[in-house]
């Protein structure tokens, strides 16, 4: 289910906490309500905007669909404002009595705004952490066998030597101990064959194919056996 209590908590805590805030600086003409009916106005309607964003996700589930990012800051900025403009009007009948149409209709349209810029803020965080997330997910978990320096390179060939792997990069080598087959497996989703049974090569680290071996960018010569070639030409590398 999209909604997770593990999340909720959070959320309810971040929401309390804005508001305990706002009731103590007391904007928007505020600073004349007394204190006790200050906390229960801004925590009241920041937990209404957070349960409000909640049910976003809620209808998603409902409805049994998976919402893109900004489709879904969409839906919570008017599942928000639904809720605190509701809030805000019960308040205010309260308070005050009850407002007019253009009265509420302008809450309506100051709330809104305010939940589809947090929203929206909302969405780019997690646009950005879904592409972090992503950019790592597709990345060799051979990289964390290497030191910090050479993270940052290119993969371009693996050369078993004895019980280790040289992992060949375009800023270096570096040895590890390990067998050449699950190094290897370690290189997806990089594109690459083994021109040689002692060797693994990136299609990225080629730079040239020769009749018995293949020159790496880094000038390193890897053997082709028999039938390495004819992995190298099912490749398209000559």
């Amino acid at each position: 289910m999209p909604i997770q209590l593990k999340n909720l908590s959070p959320m309810l805590i971040t929401c309390f906490l804005a508001g305990l805030v706002l009731a103590v600086l007391a904007p928007f003409g505020t600073h004349s309500f007394a204190l006790p009916y200050r906390l229960l106005y801004w925590i009241g309607l920041c937990l209404a905007g957070g349960i409000g964003a909640g049910l976003a996700d809620l209808i998603a589930y409902i409805l049994k669909r998976e919402f893109a990012p900004w489709p879904r800051a969409l839906l919570q900025s008017i599942t928000a404002t639904i809720l605190v403009t509701s809030v805000i009007l019960i308040m205010t009948k309260y308070a005050y009595g009850m407002l007019n149409f253009m009265q509420t209709l302008n809450v309506l349209m100051y709330v809104w705004v305010i939940s589809a810029t947090i929203s929206a803020v909302g969405a780019l965080m997690n646009s950005k952490k879904s592409d972090t997330k992503n950019s790592t997910s597709q990345r060799a978990a051979l990289y964390e066998r290497l030191p910090p320096h050479l993270r940052s390179s290119e993969i371009y060939a693996l050369a078993a030597e004895d019980h280790y792997v040289r992992i060949i990069t375009s800023k270096g080598d570096e040895l590890v101990l390990m067998r050449l087959s699950d190094a290897i497996k370690e290189t997806t989703p990089l594109i690459g064959i083994s021109p040689h049974r002692s060797y693994w090569v990136a299609e990225k680290g080629v730079k040239k194919v020769g009749k018995s071996d293949l020159t790496l960018h880094t000038e390193q010569n890897i053997p082709i056996s028999r039938n390495g070639m004819k992995l190298v030409r099912e490749a398209g590398w000559v």
